[in-house]
């Protein structure tokens, strides 16, 4: 059973500022977005997402350093099902492949 999608989301992602604006477009097509600094403002024709970074930190594993950012997803006017939506097509697209 999957989770539901609050209006308000927070989580830390394992990526930089310059992964994820490179993997944005893709994951949030054909939706439009504004960029100011480290702030995303999505056009949905529902309403707006915003999605905030804060300043990315590491994660050290034994010798292992990994990237992790905090980001916090903020959906004005999105119903519970349009935000799920929009959550499953994002992770897909950010989704990291692993061994």
């Amino acid at each position: 059973m999957n989770k539901a999608i609050p209006a308000r989301l927070c989580r830390d992602m394992g990526l930089t500022l310059n992964d994820f604006i490179r993997s944005l477009p893709s994951a949030v097509a054909p939706l439009t977005y504004r960029v100011e600094g480290r702030v995303f403002s999505i056009t949905h024709p529902n309403g707006s997402i915003t999605i905030a970074l804060g300043e990315t930190g590491e994660r050290r594993i034994a010798s292992l350093s990994l990237p992790v950012t905090p980001v916090e997803f903020e959906f004005v006017g999105l119903d519970e099902a349009a935000r799920s939506q929009f959550m499953r097509r994002f992770d897909q697209y950010f989704q990291r492949g692993g061994g």
